[in-house]
């Protein structure tokens, strides 16, 4: 890089924390990167890219569910396994579990192509499949599962999934691989 082209970003930075408000070149280099937070020309407060990201990571983990919440393994009550088969089918197809307990799902797939573990009422599954679908006619091989209540497990591996199931009802689990679902591939949580 030549010794002009490595002067035009820090005098460009410079620019804009004066434009901003900012009083020195100081300002404009010790953040080379990322922003400061310091009063802008708008007399309000911005907050840097940290705190961005800190707010995103918190609005990810705090998704509302009617039937309960994610949790932490080492808050377990105990561990259900559940196999994923290519027959369709979960087994064991039916878990009670009593309301404010805390469950560890471990899902092994024993089959020879990927299953899904989606925790979530009929609506919530029907939607969910209604994603899957949509993403296989845009093209796309396999969709990435970034909800706390779905994973996606590889034949021959193991998936850990934790919730605490607050409110009684049923909650359904279900594969929305392609045609999975229809074929039947779906269990039920009892919530007495």
């Amino acid at each position: 890089m030549s010794l002009g082209r490595s002067l035009v970003l820090p005098i460009a930075l410079v620019v804009l924390v004066s434009a901003c408000g900012g009083t020195s070149s100081e300002t404009a280099m010790s953040g080379m990167g990322e922003m400061t937070e310091e009063e802008h020309a708008d007399g309000q407060a911005h907050k840097t890219e940290d705190e961005h990201g800190d707010e995103a990571h918190a609005a990810e983990d705090d998704h509302s569910f009617a039937f309960g919440a994610p949790a932490q393994a080492s808050q377990a009550d105990r561990t259900v396994v559940i196999e994923a088969s290519d027959e369709m089918a979960f087994d064991p197809d039916s878990v009670d579990v009593p309301a404010g307990e805390v469950i560890t799902f471990e899902v092994e797939n024993i089959g020879k192509i990927p299953h899904d573990f989606t925790l979530g009422d009929e609506h919530a599954q029907e939607e969910h499949e209604q994603e899957m679908a949509e993403s296989m006619e845009s093209g796309g091989m396999e969709m990435a599962h970034d909800d706390p209540n779905v994973m996606t497990v590889e034949p021959g591996e193991t998936g850990s999934l934790t919730w605490s199931f607050t409110e009684s009802g049923t909650v359904l689990y279900g594969c929305h691989q392609p045609g999975h679902y229809e074929a039947g591939m779906v269990g039920a949580v009892v919530i007495p």
